[in-house]
C-alpha cells in the first residue's frame, strides 16, 4: 500500500472513532436514567469532539504537509520554486522538505559540474586529436630510390612530451640533385599552432619548388605569415643540400644550434648567426650560412624542447648532456635512426619526471657522397690491413681515370705511412684513411686518422728499416704535417702524381 493510501485511512479510522464516540453519547444523553450515564453521555461527546480536532490537526499539520512535500519532490519543479514551497509548508516536513531542496540543489550543481568537466575533457581530446593529425600530415613522405639518395642518410624523429608540441621535420628534393631539409616548431599545442606551422611549412615548400632562393623563399614567406596578423611564428632550420658535391646551405629562422661532425672527428655545435623567427617580425633580413660536407660527415638538427628537457638538477640537456650523447653515438658508428633512438633515450633517462618531458623534432643527415675531392675507409690498425687499404686506393684512382703508373709511388708511399700508424696506433685502434684527389688530377692528399697518443709516427722512428721509411716518404711527399687531437691524431701527406708518357695519352 502506497503511503498517501496508509495517511487517507488513517484519517479515515480517527473520523470513525470520533462518529462512534458522538454516537455513543447521544445515546445516553437520549436514556434518562441514572446521572451517572449522563455524565458518561458527556464524556463520550467531549472524547468525539477531541478526536474530531486531532483528526482536524492531523489533517493540517501532517498529511497536507506530506501530501505537499510528496506532490514537491515527485514533480520537476524548478529549484527555487521548491525552496518556496518548503518555506510555505509548516511542521517537521516543511524542514524536511528545505533538507531535502538543499540536498536536491547540491546534486544538480554536482551534476552540472561533472557534466562541464566531461564536456570540456572530450573537448580537449577532440582538440589534441586534431592536432596531432595536423602534424603528422606535416611529416615527409619515403624519399623513393635515385642516384642522388645514395649521397646522403637521413632520419627524422618526433617525440611528444606531456603537453603536445607542433613540432615537425621535413626533407624533398627540390629537383634531382638538391635537397632540402627543415626542422621547426610553431610554439603552443593547439589546432591554431598545429594549423599555422602546416601552412608556413606548406608556403616554404612551394616556393622553393617555384625556383626561388633560400634567402627569397624565406623573406617571402616570413613577409606573408606577418601580414596575415595571426599573431604566431614558427621557428624553423631550412636548409638545402647539393648531393653532388656535398655544399650545404641554410638560414636558421630563430631554431636551436645545430651540431655537426666531421668525419672521424667529435660533434661540434654550429656557432652561426640565428635570425628572427618567420611572422615574428616585418622586415627581417636573413642571411644564408654555406658550409662543404664531405663524406662521413653527420648533421643534427632539433627543435628547442630536446635542449630545454630539465634534469635533477634543473640544468637544461643542451648545456649538459647534449653533445656528449652524440659523441657517444658516434663511437658506436650508429645509422641515423639508431643515433636519433639513442639519444631519445638518454634525454628520456635524464629527465627525471615524466611531466617535466618537452616534446621535440629531430633530424639526423649523413653525407656520404665519395667524390673526387675526399673519400675515406676505416680498418683495424694491423698489418694485415695495408690490402685493404691500398684497395681503396686503386679504386679511387681508377674512378677518376688515373692509370697505375701515375699513382705507384703514392700508393707506396701511403702502405710506409700506415705501418708506421699501425706501430704507433693504441691496441684495438681503427685507422681512417682518406684520399682527396685534386680536380686537375695532378696532385693527390692522404689523412690518416688513427689515436696515436700524441706521438708522430713520422718523427718516433728507430734506426733500420723504420728510418728507410720515414726517408722514403719525405721524398715523396710536398707536405708532411702531424695534429694531434682530443680522441685522434692525425698526419697529412700531399704528394704530385708522376705524368704519364706521352704515347699512354693517346
Amino acid at each position: 500500500m502506497r503511503n498517501e493510501d496508509r495517511r487517507k485511512e488513517s484519517l479515515w479510522l480517527w473520523q470513525a472513532g470520533a462518529a462512534l464516540l458522538a454516537a455513543a453519547g447521544f445515546v445516553l444523553l437520549a436514556d434518562s436514567g441514572p446521572a451517572g450515564r449522563i455524565w458518561a453521555g458527556w464524556l463520550f461527546l467531549a472524547a468525539a469532539v477531541l478526536l474530531l480536532a486531532g483528526a482536524s490537526r492531523l489533517r493540517d499539520r501532517v498529511i497536507r504537509p506530506l501530501e505537499q512535500l510528496y506532490q514537491a519532490l515527485s514533480g520537476s519543479a524548478p529549484m527555487d520554486q521548491l525552496v518556496q514551497q518548503a518555506q510555505e509548508v509548516p511542521g517537521l516536513p516543511g524542514a524536511v522538505m528545505e533538507v531535502a531542496a538543499g540536498r536536491i540543489g547540491e546534486a544538480e550543481r554536482r551534476m552540472e559540474q561533472l557534466q562541464a568537466t566531461a564536456d570540456r575533457q572530450a573537448q580537449q581530446t577532440v582538440r589534441r586529436q586534431l592536432t596531432e593529425e595536423l602534424c603528422r600530415s606535416a611529416l615527409p613522405q619515403v624519399l623513393r630510390d635515385s642516384p642522388a639518395t645514395a649521397a646522403f642518410s637521413l632520419a627524422g624523429r618526433v617525440e611528444e612530451g606531456q603537453t603536445l608540441s607542433c613540432t615537425f621535420y621535413d626533407y624533398f628534393f627540390i629537383d634531382p640533385g638538391l635537397l632540402c631539409i627543415m626542422v621547426g616548431q610553431v610554439p603552443g599545442d593547439g589546432i591554431t599552432e598545429a594549423l599555422y606551422m602546416v601552412v608556413a611549412q606548406t608556403t616554404i615548400r612551394s616556393r622553393l619548388r617555384m625556383g626561388r632562393s633560400l634567402v627569397e623563399t624565406m623573406a617571402d614567406v616570413n613577409t606573408q605569415l606577418y601580414d596575415q596578423g595571426a599573431k604566431q611564428s614558427l621557428c624553423v632550420l631550412v636548409g638545402t643540400l647539393n648531393t653532388a658535391n656535398g655544399i650545404f646551405t641554410y638560414v636558421n629562422a630563430g631554431g636551436a644550434l645545430p651540431l655537426l661532425m666531421r668525419n672521424g672527428e667529435r660533434y661540434e655545435w654550429l656557432e652561426a648567426p640565428v635570425y628572427a623567427a618567420i611572422g615574428m617580425n616585418e622586415n627581417v633580413s636573413y642571411r644564408s650560412q654555406q658550409l662543404r660536407l664531405r663524406q662521413g660527415d653527420c648533421l643534427f638538427l632539433q627543435t628547442a624542447g630536446l635542449g630545454q628537457t630539465p634534469g635533477e638538477n634543473g640544468v637544461p640537456f643542451q648545456k649538459q648532456e647534449l653533445r656528449a650523447v652524440l659523441n657517444r653515438s658516434r663511437s658506436r658508428a650508429q645509422a641515423p635512426e639508431e643515433i636519433l633512438q639513442f639519444t631519445a633515450d638518454e634525454a628520456a633517462a635524464y629527465c627525471q619526471r615524466d611531466e617535466d618531458r618537452v616534446g621535440y623534432a629531430a633530424l639526423m643527415l649523413e653525407y656520404r657522397k665519395g667524390d673526387k675531392e675526399l673519400a675515406h675507409c676505416q680498418v683495424p690498425a694491423v698489418p694485415a690491413s695495408a690490402g685493404e687499404v691500398t684497395a681503396f686506393l686503386k679504386k679511387r684512382f681508377e674512378d677518376n681515370s688515373i692509370q697505375r703508373r701515375a699513382y705507384a709511388r703514392v700508393a707506396v708511399m701511403v702502405d710506409e705511412l700506415f705501418a708506421l700508424c699501425c706501430r704507433k696506433c693504441k691496441e684495438g685502434g681503427m685507422v681512417t684513411v682518406e684520399c682527396g684527389i685534386a680536380p686537375d688530377g695532378q696532385s693527390v692528399t692522404v689523412r690518416m686518422s688513427a689515436p696515436l697518443q700524441g706521438v708522430n709516427p713520422v718523427e718516433d722512428v728507430q734506426e733500420g728499416t723504420e728510418a728507410s721509411a720515414v726517408e722514403f716518404i719525405e721524398d715523396q711527399t710536398e707536405y708532411l704535417t702531424f695534429k694531434k687531437g682530443e680522441e685522434q691524431d692525425t698526419v697529412t701527406a700531399v704528394c704530385f702524381l708522376e705524368e704519364e708518357p706521352a704515347a699512354a695519352l693517346v
